[in-house]
């Protein structure tokens, strides 16, 4: 550990935080699947980048999203009770920036989804997830939302797209 890590470390047993500053840093060692969660408007797709993907349990299968509370997409998911995730492949990259920078409104054109089991699909993706959604926990400035699995599908060849150190890489072989 370097000395800035050890220095924004709380000690044992006391009442510190760790600053939010050294947290971040410390998440960008952390590495994850680049998803899209995504919902539906009605009949229009909605979706927004996301690295805060886990699956909880497999029995019965159940995937969370940490989402902003002040989120478009969360609140599309809200309406629907449905969600899909989509994790990207490194091929498609450019899907993550325009998933997270684009208005809400144009990230969908031109890309190829689907729809058939109740929330948008991203074509081409790693795996893909449908979820029926269970619960939702506020915290902090987030919104944690649990889903239950209906829907899966991979790619057994796709390469992922990782994040990683704050920059988009794929696997080394």
């Amino acid at each position: 550990m370097t000395a800035t890590t050890q220095d924004a470390v709380a000690p044992p047993g006391g009442s510190g935080t760790v600053p939010p500053d050294a947290f971040r840093a410390a998440m960008t060692r952390f590495a994850r699947s680049v998803t899209v969660v995504t919902a539906y408007d009605g009949a229009d797709p909605v979706g927004c980048t996301a690295t805060a993907v886990l699956s909880l349990t497999d029995r019965p299968p159940t995937l969370l999203v940490s989402l902003a509370s002040d989120s478009g997409t969360l609140g599309h998911i809200r309406a629907a009770e449905r969600f899909g995730v989509s994790v990207l492949p490194y091929r498609l990259r450019a899907l993550a920036a325009r998933f997270a920078e684009l208005p809400a409104a144009r990230r969908f054109d031109g890309v190829d989804h689907d729809g058939a089991y109740g929330a948008p699909l991203l074509g081409g993706a790693v795996a893909a997830v449908v979820c029926r959604v269970t619960r939702y926990v506020a915290l902090g400035d987030h919104t944690l939302v649990v889903g239950h699995v209906v829907h899966v599908a991979t790619d057994e060849g796709a390469e992922p797209l990782i994040h990683f150190a704050r920059r988009q890489t794929r696997p080394e072989r």
